[in-house]
């Protein structure tokens, strides 16, 4: 009797299915990064309220946070891979160049946003309880952006690490 369940716990054993570690994400906190994201907007909105680059400033922030939240947290397993592990912070450092210069440009493009709105038609930009047409293209647009940018910076991450393994 105790050799059947020993033969059927090796049988089980060979069944499992086995996952493949490099396409599967290491953690889910990518899926969360819109929390944090939307803390830093709504903390940086209320310290530059009297700042003219106050929506700029806030958008700018929330999106740097997203990308790199969402970046690291479909790379890495968990807090320790973060904070115990050296390589991260230089990672990150060199991810920091090229997230400055799309930074510019959607910082720019938000600039523009602001500018083009008035001369607009009412029906697009209306005010009201419900976002406009064009409020909700430019969010679509940076969502769509930052999950490009931390995508490719997943990427990015993940071959410097599994770069220095070998």
């Amino acid at each position: 009797m105790f050799e059947d369940l020993n033969v059927a716990e090796k049988n089980t054993e060979v069944a499992a299915p086995l996952t493949d570690d490099e396409n599967t994400p290491s953690s889910g906190l990518y899926r969360w990064a819109h929390f944090p994201a939307g803390l830093a907007f709504g903390i940086l909105i209320i310290l530059f309220s009297g700042n003219p680059w106050r929506w700029q400033i806030a958008i700018g922030g929330g999106y740097t946070v997203y990308v790199f939240f969402f970046a690291f947290g479909s790379v890495l397993r968990d807090a320790d891979d973060f904070f115990g592990d050296t390589r991260v912070p230089l990672c990150a450092a060199k991810l920091l160049i090229p997230h400055i210069f799309i930074l510019t440009l959607i910082i720019s493009g938000v600039s523009l946003w602001f500018h083009i709105s008035p001369l607009l038609p009412s029906w697009v930009t209306h005010e009201g309880r419900k976002e406009s047409l064009w409020d909700l293209f430019g969010w679509l647009i940076l969502a769509g952006a930052g999950i490009w940018q931390g995508s490719w910076m997943a990427k990015k991450i993940k071959s410097r690490f599994t770069e220095s393994e070998d």
